[in-house]
C-alpha cells in the first residue's frame, strides 16, 4: 500500500495535448454485442458518438447477427460488422474487430457502458508516452447493486465492486500490474497485435491480455476517475452466472501459459500480485466452511482450535476492533466489513461448487454473457439460490440451541476449556444464524418493471399546457419520462386527472418534448406532475440519453457506511421487509 498511486494529476498534464490538439491519433471503439437489447445499445453508441475527440471511429460488433442492431447501426450512423463464424466468444469477437479497423489506439466498452463525453480526452494523453500499452478506467454502474437493493439499501451503500476500483486497482497500479477489466480501457494497437491480439484459450481474455502486455515490458495504467458508467446485472441469478464466468476465468491461469507464476518477464512483485488475485477468490470457499464450523462443534463434537473465552477475548477482539477501525480507510471507504461478509455468504455456495469444479475441469464452460436490460414484474424469491442457506440456517439455529442448552444446564459437566469453547459455539452460531438470515432476505428480488433507469437530475423546465405556460424543476430523469414539482401550488386542483398533453422545455439544452401528465401527486409544497415521454426522435433520443449519461463528472462514489452505520441500515432493512410484495417462485 505504500506504492498506491493514482493517476489524475498524470492525466491533468498529458491531456493539454490532446485539447490542444497536438496529440489526436486515430482512435477505433470497438462495442462487442451478442444478446443486448437495443434500448441498451443505444445509449453506448450514442454515448461514443458523443465523444469530444474528433479522430475517432465506431465499430458495432453483433455476435448475434440481428437485424435490429444492423438497423440501430446504420440509423445512428456508425460501422456494423458481423462475423461469419462466431468462435473464441468475446475474444474471437474483438479481434474480428481489429482486423477490421486501423486506428492507433484501440477502446472497448462493453454493449451496456456508456462513457462521458471526456473519456477520450482524459485517456488518450498517456499514450505520449511509448511504454504505456494500456489505460484502464473506474467502472461505475448507473444502475443499483442487486444485493443492496433487494435489501432496501441501494441508496446508502455503494456496488460491491467499488472495492476492486477504489481500493485494489491502486494498489496493482503501484506494482505495474493493472488487469484489463473488459470494458472502458485503451489499448495501443501495435502492442496488442505484438502479444498476438486478445487472448481466445480462457474466458478472461481480458485478464490475460493485460498479462501479456506486462509481460513483454509495457506499462500498464489504471485512471481512477469516473468516465463511463454500465449496468449490473439486474437479478441474483444473473449476478451469480456472472461472478461464476469471472471466478472460472481467473483460476484457467493454472492450465494456460499466461499463468503469472510461470509466464517470462514478470517480475517478482507483478508475480505476487496476480496471484493473489487469483487466490482470493479461494476466500468463498472458507467462507463456506467457517458457515459449517458451529454446526460441526454441535454434532460432531469437532474443536477446530483450542481456545477460552479469555483467550478469545485477549487476542481475537483487540485485532478484530482494530481491523474496522482500519476497514473503510484502507479501502476508501469502498466497502463495509459487515456487508461485504452479508454478500459472500449470499453467493457462498454456488461459487465454491464452481471454484472446486473448475480446478477439476477449467475449460468445460464457455463464455456466457451476462443478461442486460431484462425486466420483472413481481416480487421473485430465488429458491435455488436459497435452499442451501435454509438447510444451513436450519441446523445452525439447532446447534445454537443445543449449545445454549449445554451452556445452561449442564456447565458443570464439562471442562473448562470445553465449557468455554461451547459458550463460544453459541455465540458463533448466533453471529451465523444473523448473517444468513440477511442473506436469505437478498434471496427476494424485487420487482424491475422497465429497463429504463430514473436519475435524481434538478433541473429547471417550463411546461406548455394549452396556452399556460408554467415553472417547475425536475426531481427525476429517464429516457420514457420525468417527475416534476411545479413551481407554485394549485394550478392542477381542478385538472387532477391524468392523460393531459404538454410540451416540456428543457431551456438550457434548448430541448422540448410533447408528454403526457400519466399522474398528479398534490404535495405539501406543491404538486408533482409524473409525465411520460411521447414517441421521439432519434435526434430527441440522442440528445436525451446525452443529458441523462455523459456529462462529465454526474458519476460520484458513494462512500460505505461505517459499521455500527451498517448495523443500523441491516435492522432498518428488516423492519421494511416485513411486508414483501406478492411474490412468484421460480
Amino acid at each position: 500500500m505504500l506504492r498506491e498511486r493514482d493517476r489524475t494529476r498524470d492525466a491533468d498534464r498529458y491531456s493539454v495535448a490532446v485539447e490542444s490538439g497536438n496529440f489526436v491519433p486515430a482512435v477505433d471503439i470497438l462495442i462487442p454485442t451478442f444478446n443486448e437489447p437495443p434500448v441498451v445499445l443505444r445509449r453506448t453508441i450514442v454515448g461514443c458518438q458523443a465523444l469530444e475527440y474528433p479522430n475517432k471511429q465506431i465499430y458495432v460488433l453483433d455476435d448475434g447477427k440481428r437485424e435490429e442492431i444492423r438497423h440501430l447501426a446504420e440509423e445512428l450512423g456508425c460501422h456494423y460488422l458481423a462475423r461469419p463464424v462466431n468462435r473464441n466468444a468475446k475474444a474471437g469477437n474483438l479481434n474480428y474487430g481489429l482486423r477490421n479497423s486501423s486506428g492507433e489506439l484501440v477502446v472497448v466498452f462493453d454493449a451496456d457502458f456508456v462513457p462521458t463525453r471526456n473519456f477520450l480526452t482524459r485517456t488518450v494523453g498517456f499514450f505520449q508516452k511509448p511504454a504505456i500499452a494500456l489505460v484502464q478506467t473506474h467502472q461505475c454502474f448507473y444502475n443499483p447493486d442487486q444485493v443492496t437493493r433487494n435489501l432496501g439499501l441501494e441508496k446508502e451503500v455503494p456496488h460491491e465492486t467499488e472495492v476492486s476500483f477504489r481500493h485494489y486497482l491502486l494498489l496493482r497500479e503501484g506494482s505495474n500490474s493493472t488487469p484489463c477489466y473488459g470494458s472502458s480501457f485503451v489499448m495501443r494497437r501495435s502492442a496488442l497485435e505484438e502479444v498476438g491480439g486478445f487472448v481466445t484459450k480462457s474466458i478472461s481474455e481480458d485478464l490475460y491480455t493485460g498479462i501479456r502486455m506486462t509481460a513483454r515490458g509495457y506499462q500498464t495504467v489504471y485512471l481512477n476517475e469516473n468516465l463511463s458508467a454500465g449496468l449490473v446485472p439486474e437479478d441474483l441469478l444473473s449476478q451469480l452466472s456472472q461472478r461464476q464466468r469471472w471466478g472460472r476465468g481467473t483460476l484457467q491461469a493454472f492450465f494456460i501459459k499466461e499463468n503469472p507464476l510461470t509466464i517470462p518477464g514478470l517480475t517478482l512483485r507483478q508475480r505476487i500480485a496476480y496471484f493473489e488475485a487469483i487466490l482470493q477468490w479461494f476466500n468463498t470457499v472458507f467462507r463456506m466452511l467457517f458457515l459449517l464450523v458451529p454446526i460441526a462443534i454441535a454434532f460432531l463434537g469437532v474443536v477446530p482450535f483450542v481456545a477460552n473465552l479469555s483467550d478469545w477475548a485477549y487476542f481475537f477482539l483487540p485485532l478484530y476492533c482494530f481491523q474496522m477501525a482500519t476497514f473503510a480507510w484502507l479501502r476508501h471507504r469502498a466497502f463495509g466489513a459487515l456487508l461485504a461478509d452479508i454478500y459472500s455468504v449470499v453467493l457462498c455456495f454456488p461459487l465454491s461448487a464452481t471454484i472446486l469444479h473448475t480446478l477439476v475441469s477449467p475449460f468445460s464452460k464457455g463464455f456466457q454473457v451476462t443478461p442486460k436490460g431484462t425486466t420483472t414484474q413481481k416480487t421473485i424469491f430465488r429458491w435455488k439460490l436459497a435452499i442451501p442457506l435454509i438447510v444451513l440456517w436450519v441446523l445452525t439455529g439447532i446447534s445454537a440451541i443445543l449449545q445454549a442448552n449445554n451452556w445452561v444446564n449442564y456447565a458443570g459437566d464439562f471442562s473448562p476449556a470445553e465449557s468455554d469453547f461451547i459458550k463460544l459455539g453459541a455465540l458463533w452460531s448466533s453471529y451465523n444464524l444473523f448473517v444468513i438470515g440477511i442473506a436469505l432476505l437478498a434471496m427476494f428480488d424485487r420487482p424491475k418493471p422497465t429497463p429504463y433507469e430514473w436519475f435524481e437530475q434538478q433541473r429547471t423546465v417550463q411546461l406548455e399546457v394549452g396556452q399556460e405556460v408554467m415553472r417547475g424543476v425536475t426531481i427525476r430523469l429517464s429516457e420514457i419520462g420525468a417527475e416534476v414539482r411545479l413551481a407554485k401550488p394549485g394550478f392542477l386542483e381542478m385538472r387532477s386527472r391524468s392523460c393531459i398533453p404538454v410540451i416540456l422545455h428543457l431551456p438550457v439544452e434548448e430541448l422540448s418534448l410533447k408528454a403526457t401528465i400519466v399522474d398528479v401527486n398534490h404535495d405539501k409544497e406543491a404538486p408533482i406532475l409524473t409525465l411520460g415521454f411521447d414517441s421521439l426522435s432519434t435526434d430527441q433520443q440522442r440528445r436525451l440519453i446525452e443529458l441523462l449519461f455523459c456529462n462529465p463528472g454526474q458519476w460520484q462514489c458513494l462512500p460505505a457506511p461505517g459499521e455500527m452505520r451498517s448495523l443500523w441500515l441491516i435492522f432498518r432493512s428488516l423492519l421494511r421487509l416485513c411486508v414483501l410484495p406478492k411474490t412468484k417462485t421460480l
